[in-house]
């Protein structure tokens, strides 16, 4: 992680001296792009090590969902602050166009940055944990802004505008990102419930069992990234007794457990009578 975070102060040192010293504006917004990366994995890292707190009085079911605002709050900040300045900044060097100085600067600035993103693309492409995931995707996002504005550079010795279009385009793309990012943490945070392949994991398990008659008023909810909250009723023979009754709840939810991983917690009521939506009839959910 730590060598991530060096590999982009150096490119952004860079990229903020190859701005100073060109007046590239796609180079600026090619900085604020890596301060932005930064930025998110920052706040990952934080938010992520906050999401493994374990559950306490206030909050029984962990902190998980500590991480989805995080990156809530960073996507919106982006959206309405960094993308909207560049797309400011862009229209107004499209509408009056400045003088440039070096552009060998530039491209050697912007194609060092795509061999130090390569690199690190490499490296990370072994490690499969979340935050690694991330880290890849910031770093395929930086790769498509960088080539962007190297053909803005480009262009722009010929087209002056250029620069102010290719600025536009890299807040479209930083927009783009942010608003991914906000519609995949805005549905958890509302109580997204899983795909389909996680109900019919969890129908595969629940049939399995004989003693039970039918499933129904299933619920599953994330509480964080990767963990599922799973609340339903099961009907049962009604001369089972109690001691039966919570013997077999053990037993589901433990294999629920060992079957899908992302379940963390589960309450299993038990009914002798079935009633409710969402039913496991002859194999299948039905409502």
């Amino acid at each position: 992680m730590h060598l991530y975070f060096f590999v982009y102060i150096i490119i952004g040192v860079l990229r903020f001296g190859a701005y100073l010293a060109t007046g590239y504006l796609v180079m600026l917004a090619e900085f604020f792009h890596g301060v932005i990366d930064l930025i998110i994995l920052s706040v990952l890292k934080k938010s992520r090590s906050i999401s493994l707190k374990p559950p306490d009085e206030h909050h029984p079911y962990g902190h998980g969902l500590a991480e989805n605002i995080g990156s809530l709050t960073v996507s919106i900040a982006f959206i309405t602050i960094v993308s909207f300045e560049l797309f400011r900044e862009g229209v107004g060097r499209i509408l009056k166009p400045r003088e440039f100085f070096y552009p060998e600067i530039a491209i050697g600035v912007l194609f060092l940055t795509l061999t130090l993103l390569f690199l690190s693309f490499y490296r990370v492409s072994k490690e499969k944990d979340v935050l690694s995931k991330a880290i890849k995707t910031e770093l395929l996002n930086d790769t498509l802004s960088t080539s962007a504005a190297i053909l803005g550079v480009v262009l722009s010795r010929l087209y002056p505008v250029a620069d102010g279009f290719f600025t536009i385009l890299i807040g479209i793309i930083i927009a783009s990102n942010a608003l991914k990012l906000y519609k995949e943490n805005a549905s958890i945070l509302l109580g997204k419930s899983p795909d389909e392949g996680f109900y019919s994991k969890l129908k595969n398990v629940m049939t399995s069992f004989s003693e039970i008659h039918d499933v129904h008023d299933v619920s599953a909810i994330y509480i964080g990234r990767n963990k599922v909250h799973l609340d339903m009723h099961v009907t049962v023979d009604g001369s089972m007794s109690v001691k039966e009754a919570d013997e077999l709840t053990i037993q589901i939810s433990s294999k629920i457990k060992d079957k899908i991983p992302e379940v963390d917690f589960v309450s299993i009521h038990v009914c002798s009578e079935t009633s409710g939506k969402l039913k496991i009839t002859d194999g299948t959910f039905k409502n």
